[in-house]
């Protein structure tokens, strides 16, 4: 659901903001709401933050061996989780 709002900007800003949607070949309303959703993103990415733990603590965990063959394809994506999970 859209809704129509007013808003004051300066005259030079807001003409360059046209240009951008013309050499973009958007409207100014789409602009608009993804900067705002990037904003709000912004500020949630730090409230986030400011809750989260300031250290980072490693893994620590022994392989869990299998009880029967594991196919190649799944021995790679397992190892592949671990690289990423441990920062390889």
């Amino acid at each position: 659901m859209k809704t129509k709002t007013s808003i004051s900007i300066d005259k030079e800003l807001w003409m360059r903001l046209k240009n951008l949607a013309l050499e973009q070949g958007k409207d100014i309303s789409s602009i608009l709401e993804n900067a705002i959703e990037n904003e709000l993103i912004s500020n949630l990415d730090k409230s986030l933050m400011k809750y989260s733990s300031k250290t980072v603590s490693d893994l620590d965990f022994e392989p869990v061996k299998p009880k029967q063959q594991i196919s190649d394809l799944v021995r790679s994506m397992r190892d592949d989780r671990e690289n990423r999970i441990s920062g390889q």
